[in-house]
This record gives C-alpha cells, structure tokens and sequence, in this order.
C-alpha cells in the first residue's frame, strides 16, 4: 500500500508568492510525480483544486477544544485560526506525512509527521513592519517548524536563518527553488495575446514592471522618487506599471504618485487574472524589484523565464538569486535605483545580455526537477 502524502493548500490567490508557490508544488507533483505515493491536495473551498485526490477542510466551529484555545488567544486580540486553523480535521486520520507550503500550525495540531517551508524571518529584520498581533503570530508559528520532519527553503540566506532564529541542524534544512507556475511557462504566446492585454490595459509602448503586494517593504514609495528624479532632473519620462492587491501601504503609494505629479506616467492595474501576466511582463522594458526584503523573488523567475531583463535591489537573498543575470541597486539610495533604471531603459545591448544570462540561470528550475527534488525530499523526511 503507497503512503499517503497530503498536501496543503491554505493560501489565498491574493497572497502573492506564497499562493504560486503552492501552486508551483502541486502543477509539479500532479504532472510529474512518479506516483510512489499518494499524493492527496488539503484544500480550503477556495482554493483551485490541482491534484487527481484531494480534500476539502471547512472551519470547525463546534470544536471544544479549540473554543477554549480561542478564549486565551482573544485576550492577546489573536483569532486561534491564525495559529492553529480551526479547521474540522478528521478526514485527515489516515494521511501518513503532511507537506505544509505555508507556515501553520495545522500539521502540529492533528499529530503527523510533517514537511514545513519557511520564506523570511523579516519579523526579526523588521518588527517596525508588525503590529504586536502580527508578530506574536509570527513567533508562535513559526516555532512549529522546530517540530518538523524537514523544514524547507529557497536560499542559503533564510537557511542561516533558520538555523539562527530556530536552532535547526543543518541536516535538517533542505534549500530547493521553486520554480514559475505552469501558467507562466507558456512557450507558444500569440502576438494575439499580447496586443489584446496591451489593448485590454491600455500599455505605454515602453514600461517598467513592478508586480509587488503593495507591503511597506515593497518600497513602492522609493521606486516612484527614482522615476520622478529622472523625470525632473534628466528629462526622462520612464512610464511604471503597478499590480497587486492592496495592502498596508497601498493609499500612501497612491498619495505619493498624486504629490509628485507622477498620475499620468504611473498606472496601477490591480489584481491581475493569470493568463494575462505572462503577456504584461512580455511587454515590459524590464522588471524592477526594489523591495527592502526578500527571501527569493517568484517574479525575478518569471521574469527570466519569460524573457525580461530583471533590476532588483541587493538585500538578503536577492543577489544570490540574480547572480550577474541582473543589475543590482540598493534600495535605500534613490539616485542608485535611478541609476539602474536609466542604464537598462536606454541600452538594448545590454538588455539583450541579461536576457541571455536570464534564461541560462533558469533553464533547470523546472517543474519536473522540482518533483524529483520534492521526492527525495520526501523519501528523507519519511525516513526520520
């Protein structure tokens, strides 16, 4: 009889990187699992159902336990969903390993052996970043993958992390990139295609690209003072495409771009449906990530998987991800983002190398590697 493996899908499609990183782990094992184990999808409704076998979990309300465990909790202004997930768990019983993409205390809660990722400890870099609510979750959490089996990581930066914050053995840590969803992965896009997004969102013949939840460690506010100094001081006009859901810091950008007259060069799309994102990097000038910090940017793949030439700051594990596949910036210094941004806007030359040196970084992140790697990966943590 084949072990079951369940995987967990609790990030809501509005998360951002968390959200395609799951979707990255599923589209792997449902096209190229080696069908060892029975791999069975964990899904709250929401979430789109990938793999063959799956189960649907509900909030469990009647739970006595949790009820107490609620009571505590509401004096810190905790909801126990935040930690545990109150969740009725009890078609659960016969899964053998548990593989949890998002940090939850789920897996600890219904007793089973279990895989866990971790992105960032930015709580310990930031905390000025985290209500108080924000970051007692965050500890309380991320505490749950001293428990685990095998935790996993996308860089050797957030692996020191690890073995810092958490005290976790190296032997413990496992560092494998994820690689661009499948709907990013689309080879054979129709000049169709990109006129009707082009045409769909109204898009400038040139832009920069900035695909970020709009947290305040996106640095959104840096990125507008960049173009603005351009503008003002070169007479460079460099239009700036923004997507993504609303987040904290999402009416000061906004305020920002009205302040420096920026309405008529900045454009924000909002939450963009995926079949249109490959088309909106394909027509972009060049990705920018400015953000303060990052464990592994998922749109710096995409970007290099689909052709883009990539600028992104120098924090964290941001440099070990671009390699010299990119130009780096550091994200506190405006004139250096301006900088950058003025060199890849006017040389095509150099567009063109790190395009090249783009996709030569990404050629064996794919999903089918991704699967093999996430089997031994299992075959590691059963073996505990």
């Amino acid at each position: 009889m084949k072990l079951k493996v369940g995987i967990l899908s609790l990030a809501d499609p509005m998360s951002g990187g968390i959200y395609q990183y799951t979707l990255s782990l599923l589209e792997a094992f449902s096209n190229y699992s080696s069908r060892k184990y029975e791999l069975i999808q964990i899904r709250l409704p929401y979430f789109p159902k990938i793999l063959e076998k799956d189960i649907v979990i509900y909030q469990d309300k009647k739970n006595i336990f949790l009820k107490i465990k609620r009571l505590i909790f509401q004096q810190f202004g905790i909801k126990i969903g935040d930690i545990l997930g109150s969740y009725n768990h009890s078609e659960l019983k016969d899964i053998d390993l548990i593989i949890s993409p998002t940090i939850s205390g789920l897996p600890l809660y219904i007793q089973k052996p279990f895989i866990m990722s971790i992105y960032d400890f930015q709580h310990k870099y930031y905390p000025s970043f985290f209500t108080i609510k924000e970051r007692i979750i965050r500890e309380i959490t991320f505490s749950v993958g001293k428990k685990a089996n095998m935790l996993i990581c996308e860089s050797l930066f957030v692996k020191r992390d690890i073995e810092k914050f958490l005290k976790i053995p190296e032997e413990k840590i496992r560092v494998i990139q994820s690689p661009p969803p499948k709907y990013i992965q689309k080879t054979n896009i129709s000049i169709y295609e990109i006129n009707n997004v082009k045409n769909k969102y109204d898009l400038p013949e040139k832009y920069i690209f900035y695909p970020a939840q709009f947290w305040f460690h996106k640095n959104h506010i840096r990125l507008l003072k960049a173009i603005t100094l351009l503008r003002d001081k070169f007479n460079t006009i460099i239009p700036l495409i923004l997507v993504g859901s609303k987040k904290n810091n999402f009416d000061n950008v906004m305020k920002t771009i009205r302040q420096l007259n920026l309405e008529n060069q900045v454009k924000y799309l909002g939450y963009i449906p995926d079949e249109d994102m490959p088309c909106l990097y394909k027509l972009s000038t060049a990705l920018v990530m400015p953000t303060l910090f990052e464990s592994v940017s998922m749109p710096i793949w995409e970007a290099f998987y689909l052709g883009v030439p990539v600028l992104s700051s120098n924090v964290c594990a941001l440099p070990e991800q671009v390699g010299d596949a990119g130009l780096l910036f550091d994200p506190y210094n405006i004139d250096d983002i301006a900088d950058k941004i003025y060199k890849i806007w006017i040389d095509e030359k150099l567009r063109a190398e790190l395009v090249k040196k783009g996709y030569d970084r990404i050629k064996n992140l794919t999903l089918e590697n991704y699967a093999k790697q996430w089997e031994n990966i299992i075959e590691g943590a059963l073996n505990e």
